[in-house]
Formats: C-alpha cells, sequence, structure tokens
C-alpha cells in the first residue's frame, strides 16, 4: 500500500491524462478556453472583453481593464451598465443614453458617455451634453 501524508491529495502527476487541458508541464503556459461571452475588444491591451457575473473584464490577467455592472456613474443619472452600452463603449468610446435621470434636480436629460482608462487601466467616464440649436438658427 502506498504511503500518503498530504491529507488525501494525490499526486497531479499520477493524473496528467485526466487534466482538462492535457499533460502539466511547469514549462508551457496554459491558454484559458475561448469564450462565447466576447464583449468588445480591450482598449488597454488588444484582447477580448468577456462578460463575467459582476463586470466586463479583460480576458488578459496581466491586464486590469474592467467596466463594472454595478457602476455608480451610471447609477447617478439613472441608468443600468448592459452589455449594449459595454458593446458601444468599446466599439465607438461613446454611447448616447436618452432619458435620464438627475438625482440631484429629478429632471430628465439626454447625453452622451464617452470612456476613457488611466495608465492602469481603470476606467473612467465623461459625460457630453449634444449642442444646442439656437433659435433663428
Amino acid at each position: 500500500m502506498e504511503n500518503v501524508n498530504d491529507d488525501g491529495w494525490m499526486d497531479a502527476a499520477a493524473y496528467e491524462d485526466e487534466l482538462p487541458f492535457g499533460n502539466f508541464n511547469d514549462n508551457e503556459k496554459i491558454e484559458a478556453p475561448v469564450t462565447d461571452d466576447v464583449v468588445g475588444v480591450c482598449p488597454c491591451c488588444g484582447t477580448n472583453v468577456v462578460e463575467r457575473d459582476m463586470a466586463y473584464f479583460c480576458d488578459n490577467m496581466d491586464c486590469s481593464f474592467a467596466i463594472w455592472k454595478d457602476n455608480k456613474f451610471f447609477q447617478a443619472i439613472g441608468k443600468e451598465m448592459t452589455r449594449e452600452i459595454a458593446e458601444d463603449l468599446l466599439t465607438g468610446g461613446t454611447v448616447k443614453l436618452m432619458g435620464c435621470k438627475s438625482r440631484k434636480t429629478g429632471k430628465t436629460f439626454n447625453c452622451y458617455v464617452d470612456i476613457t482608462y488611466d495608465d492602469e487601466g481603470r476606467v473612467q467616464y465623461e459625460i457630453r451634453f449634444p449642442e444646442r440649436k439656437h433659435r433663428g438658427e
């Protein structure tokens, strides 16, 4: 009988053929499985951005770019971060939002939201208002 002093864990090398990514090799980089939840391309590194439970994350583990679903900026204007909004922000850098509501005044307004990011991949939002046409123009 084999002497096992590891609290029930067996040596993984004995089960190489059963590992989901094939044989395990310390020098070999394991690629993440391809997902169908691709929302767009990461503006920081060019890797796919994928949808997860809490956010739209860059698939590159070394990149910290993320668009959070529970987003205080969008909540403040009465909107929710949806997949469609995330796709628009990733493809064009901006999204047009109709019927936003000011928490301060309660009034509704239309605006554009632009997305930028800093050197560490942290997302920042900037609000722009459509130009108003003046009477007589």
